[in-house]
């Protein structure tokens, strides 16, 4: 027999950012390259895209927020045409609560292939 206990179903996590939000970080994603340097390259525009947002999420964390905006000032490289949609990745995992290393291994380990592939579509593709 078939049990419907409500119970034992996981809830979905209440959603903090809106799809405003979220096209709102698409805009900002253009700044990407706006404070590169050779020690970090892109990633003060990587954490000024973001930073509104992490505010919302960590809005009484100020703890999470300080540990976000160090691990989103570490080096990062990659193509500018896609980088909206690496971010809107990372932002999930944010908004989710998932643990710092998981966050952080998930970007350095996509930062490098989505560089190569937008570069590839960009500079190979679409402008050829």
């Amino acid at each position: 027999m078939e049990s419907n206990n409500v119970d034992n179903v996981e809830q979905e996590p209440k959603r903090v950012l809106s799809k405003k939000d979220i096209t709102k970080l698409g805009f900002r994603s253009v700044l990407l390259q706006a404070s590169f340097n050779y020690q970090r390259m892109q990633a003060g525009g990587w954490l000024y895209s973001q930073l509104p947002f992490l505010k919302k999420i960590y809005k009484d964390d100020k703890k999470g927020l300080s540990e976000s905006m160090k691990d989103n000032m570490e080096f990062i490289n990659t193509s500018p045409p896609l980088v909206s949609m690496l971010m809107g990745l990372l932002l999930s995992l944010e908004e989710n609560k998932e643990k710092r290393s998981t966050i952080k291994g998930l970007k350095l380990a996509l930062f490098g292939p989505m560089a190569g592939i937008g570069d590839a579509i960009f500079w190979f593709t679409l402008l050829q």
